[in-house]
């Protein structure tokens, strides 16, 4: 089966042409593919990494993860001290989820 490749002005032009009603459900799965992991492909590598070099580099990042795993829990205690204290405030977002403050 072969796959012909999509470009974002085709994607940008369908868009275009669906109902309004249709984009909350096209923005919902949208974000829904983004935060899947695609396979590792010389398409979707965009480090130019092997598998096998990610795949270490993720057991490296697992132990330093291991390592720290106290120091995170000491700082999450001290999160939630600060937050149940008052010390807390709520994060404000723009509309593309990205922090204002």
């Amino acid at each position: 089966m072969t796959t012909a490749t999509v470009t974002h002005q085709q994607v940008i032009e369908l868009v275009k042409m669906l109902p309004k009603e249709r984009l909350q459900s096209l923005y919902d799965f949208t974000v829904f593919l983004k935060q899947q992991s695609m396979a590792l492909t010389p398409e979707t590598d965009l480090f130019g990494e092997s598998a096998e070099e990610i795949e270490d580099d993720e057991a490296r990042w697992q132990e330093q993860f291991a390592a720290s795993r106290e120091s995170l829990r000491a700082m999450a205690r001290e999160a939630k001290e600060d937050y149940l204290a008052g010390r807390t405030k709520p994060m404000e977002f723009d509309e593309y989820d990205r922090i204002l403050r």
